[in-house]
């Protein structure tokens, strides 16, 4: 074979054989060709060995974490808080509503330099630098400062830096300051209820919050937003409070607390026939828009209406009476032997201040013997009378759907020593609050029913029609004509006895006077010298529309007993009340008739010697064997009971229009001041001094001829002039006025 026919087969790759023989062809790469070819082939494979094994790493192992750190990178997620919901008085008014603030928020994860950063916002932001500092080393989302000023928030954006957000948050508002903030309570910074009603129900009022992302590119500059979760703003809370009510009842008890030098107070204003409560004032007060987390302003934020626990005293003969009335074991007929002011009950004396003897059963409620109405309580007898304990709701919540209600306290009957019933006739050994007592007083005035006492009134959920919040049913605890029966007794011991100081011009007012020693609620002993004054009442007479509690904790004033400083209280409270509601006076209605049990016409005469039977409550509460003279007050040492200063002479200017009718007494030479009276006063007086007058018209006494304090001569008749129009309220100090019990 020629060399020209070699080259032609090796081109086509024929071997010198002449054909193929299945061989690999040698390709003239030889034996280092080869190991060159392996040596690439392995390489190749070892590269995509390790890519996978990379892949597997990054895709599997470290997946999760990766994922969560570009998320971190490129999203930013924040929680979007909702409207919290309002609360509203019965009239719409707003007591307490959520206002938009800018707060600012650092992704600290982005900080190159968090001192730096921290200085900054420190001096800027008005925030404590090491503080910050520390949260900014946390990482995350942070915030910088909630709730900022306009002049802070402008500050920071002025900075200019990506790293910081500002977020629209909503703060609470209560823009009538003080008023209602036992009632309505606090928020926290974090939009969580703390006290009063944004407490118990901050479920509903703080809504769903939303969540939010934020979205950043590679040189970490913001371009967008996104909502993913919107917010679902809150419920409202419809009040059965009436913000002018409630801001009246709040400015009264400021001023009976100032010149009673009491310690703490309570007012509650409910209507009698539905439970609905109007007004609920404690003092002291606090301010909510103010508040700082000292021990101090916490303490100020208890609602005394229904988490303080006091015995009620001679306000609970109330009970005593009514249960005795209701069972047919007494009726305004019986006469009960007083022991002239003194008995013994199992080795304990019980007093009455002042000697009563023979008194019917209106005139122990009227004169507050303490020694009459535990005898009314023994007719009862002690299962009876525990049975009406609990059937007026003593020893359990009322439900007024407001945190912190005190149950009270009742003893269960196998615990009551020898003297329980004397004592819980007359109000000791038994725990209540102030609204368990305008429960059993609205029972009295409403014709016998016990009503449920309400202060939210329904919630209207986010474009929702409102609901009404379910009520426990009314049922009824004594009979109508029971009820009348005491509520005609009520009416006497405002009009004669010793809650004269709560009369309003031109109203029938019915109610009672307390004053108890306070108990220690650590030791359970009485605090020497340390008193609770109280009135209870309703108003009119004749269609009751309010009940009233009045309760002066620990006054350190000159007075003490409930009828000298609580029923004034009660009196201006519940005057200025009426006129809001538009209740017509007295006169407007005929008088009622009296009661099937029709009370004894003596019993509206005879207080001359003790017109306002001042301090046989408190009578009660001594134990010794003889009478002890209260000790002297000081404010250094523990607070006693002021000894009753001896009153001078005084010139009838110096009289208070309600002292009048006793202080004509002291002018029978010349024409008393018959201004200010009513016409049953105004004859009485005229019957005690022997002279005749001649009225005109109908109401109070708004002028006379001759004029007081001129010369009356023998025969000559007193011309009065009756009217409502120009009548001057009284509104004269708490502890200057007079009155008892």
């Amino acid at each position: 074979m020629s060399r020209l026919e070699q080259k032609e087969r090796d081109a086509t790759g024929q071997t010198s054989t002449g054909g193929w023989d299945g061989s690999f062809p040698n390709n003239g790469l030889g034996a280092r060709g080869r190991w060159r070819f392996v040596c690439f082939g392995g390489l190749a494979l070892l590269w995509f060995l390790i890519v996978i094994l990379r892949l597997w790493n990054l895709q599997v192992l470290e997946g999760g974490r990766l994922s969560d750190k570009a998320v971190r990178q490129q999203e930013a997620r924040v929680d979007i808080p909702a409207r919290r919901g309002g609360l509203l008085d019965r009239h719409g008014a707003e007591l307490a509503l959520s206002t938009p603030v800018q707060s600012i928020g650092v992704f600290a994860d982005r900080v190159e330099d968090p001192g730096a950063l921290a200085a900054t916002l420190g001096e800027i932001l008005d925030v404590d630098e090491a503080a910050l500092l520390a949260r900014l080393r946390r990482g995350g989302f942070q915030w910088a400062k909630r709730f900022v000023s306009l002049a802070e928030e402008e500050r920071a954006r002025e900075l200019d830096l990506d790293l910081l957000h500002f977020e629209t948050e909503t703060r609470r508002y209560y823009p009538h300051g003080s008023v209602a903030s036992h009632v309505l309570g606090t928020v926290g910074i974090d939009h969580e209820g703390q006290a009063g009603l944004e407490l118990r129900f901050d479920r509903q009022l703080k809504g769903e919050a939303g969540v939010g992302v934020l979205h950043y590119d590679a040189r970490q500059r913001r371009y967008g937003r996104q909502i993913l979760e919107p917010t679902v703003p809150g419920s409202d809370l419809l009040l059965h409070l009436d913000l002018q009510l409630q801001s009246l009842v709040h400015m009264e008890l400021e001023r009976a607390m100032e010149e009673t030098k009491s310690q703490a107070g309570t007012v509650v204003l409910m209507k009698p026939d539905t439970g609905e409560i109007v007004a609920m004032a404690s003092a002291p007060n606090f301010d909510p828009n103010q508040l700082s987390r000292t021990r101090e302003d916490l303490e100020k934020q208890r609602n005394f209406a229904v988490s303080y626990m006091v015995e009620p005293g001679s306000t609970f003969k109330v009970l005593t009476a009514a249960a005795a009335l209701e069972e047919g074991l007494v009726s305004v007929d019986d006469v009960f032997d007083c022991e002239m002011g003194g008995m013994w009950i199992h080795r304990r004396r019980i007093r009455d201040h002042h000697p009563y003897g023979l008194l019917t059963m209106p005139q122990v409620l009227m004169k507050s013997s303490n020694v009459g109405i535990i005898k009314i309580g023994y007719r009862l007898g002690e299962r009876k009378f525990a049975n009406y304990l609990h059937r007026f709701g003593f020893g359990r919540p009322t439900g007024v759907a407001l945190p912190g209600e005190a149950h009270g306290l009742v003893r269960p009957l196998s615990r009551w020593s020898g003297s329980s019933l004397a004592s819980l006739a007359m109000g000791q050994e038994v725990g209540v609050t102030a609204v368990q007592m305008a429960r059993l007083f609205s029972a009295i005035a409403n014709g016998g029913t016990l009503v449920q006492p309400r202060i939210v009134r329904a919630v209207r959920h986010y474009g929702k029609p409102a609901v009404e919040l379910e009520r426990e049913p009314d049922r009824r605890v004594i009979s109508p004509a029971t009820a009348a029966t005491m509520q005609a007794i009520l009416e006497r011991v405002v009009e004669n006895g010793t809650g004269r100081l709560a009369q309003i011009p031109g109203y029938r007012v019915g109610g009672k006077t307390g004053t108890a020693q306070m108990v220690n609620p650590e030791t359970g002993s009485y605090v020497n010298g340390a008193y609770m004054a109280s009135f209870c009442g309703f108003a009119p007479v004749n269609k009751p529309a309010l009940v009233g509690v009045a309760m002066l904790y620990d006054p350190r004033g000159q007075h003490y007993y409930g009828g000298r400083i609580a029923a004034p209280l009660f009196g201006s409270v519940m005057r200025r009340a009426l006129r809001r509601l538009d209740i017509p006076p007295a006169d407007a209605f005929p008088r009622s008739p009296e009661p099937a049990n029709r009370i004894p016409e003596g019993v509206l005469t005879d207080f001359i010697a003790d017109p306002l039977g001042e301090g046989s409550e408190r009578a009660g509460l001594i134990q010794e064997p003889a009478p002890v003279a209260p000790p002297s007050r000081s404010r250094e040492s523990a607070p006693s009971a002021p000894r009753r200063p001896a009153e001078p002479a005084r010139d009838w200017a110096s009289f208070d229009t309600r002292d009048r009718a006793a202080a004509a007494r002291e002018l029978a030479r010349k024409a008393p001041d018959m201004r200010g009276l009513t016409m049953r006063e105004a004859f009485s007086v005229a019957a005690e001094l022997g002279i005749d007058i001649e009225p005109n018209g109908s109401g109070l006494a708004r002028a006379q001829s001759p004029e007081p304090h001129a010369a009356l001569q023998p025969g000559q008749v007193l011309q009065l002039y009756f009217g409502l129009s120009s009548l001057q309220p009284v509104e004269a100090g708490y502890a200057s006025a007079g009155g008892g019990g």
